[in-house]
């Protein structure tokens, strides 16, 4: 299997999923069932991985990512984003000032939990809608599908969609 998805027979996948690591491979995999050789790790470097991963042929790219690699793509940064970044994209999703007061000096890791304990799964969905708008306008390559998954290691499971 190589970068350009192919494998060794020469099959080409028209539909590929860049994961976080081999959990988030394996939480996708589970879900949607694709063949292995659809499958790449992007490690630290999701933005380069992504610009890096459109073909002529490809009509679809799935991201399968945790909280702060959904973040990254939302926000198109390739550095860790800043508390200040998050929350204005937090509120942007639907969550008032007043809620996000408490979270203005913290990591942004730290504000997945209350999200995703509080049930807040509406604001979990349109900042993956977010991030897939911004990875979609980001790449050269128009009519290519982008499709964010947010995933949570603790969970095994995909949180919230960009589907």
């Amino acid at each position: 299997m190589n970068r350009h998805g192919e494998n060794n027979t020469g099959h080409s996948c028209r539909e590929i999923v860049l994961s976080q690591n081999e959990a988030a491979q394996k939480i996708h995999k589970d879900l949607f069932s694709f063949d292995d050789a659809c499958y790449f790790i992007f490690g630290d470097r999701i933005i380069d991985s992504v610009l890096s991963a459109v073909r002529e042929d490809l009509i679809k790219l799935h991201l399968s990512a945790g909280w702060e690699n959904i973040l990254k793509v939302a926000l198109w940064t390739s550095e860790k984003p800043s508390a200040h970044d998050v929350i204005s994209l937090i509120k942007k999703s639907g969550a008032a000032d007043e809620e996000l007061s408490p979270f203005k000096r913290t990591d942004i890791n730290d504000i997945f939990p209350w999200l995703y304990y509080g049930k807040r799964f509406d604001i979990l969905r349109r900042i993956c809608n977010a991030a897939k708008a911004k990875a979609e306008s980001k790449i050269e390559k128009k009519r290519l599908l982008v499709y964010c998954h947010l995933i949570s290691d603790e969970t095994g499971r995909i949180v919230a969609s960009s589907l």
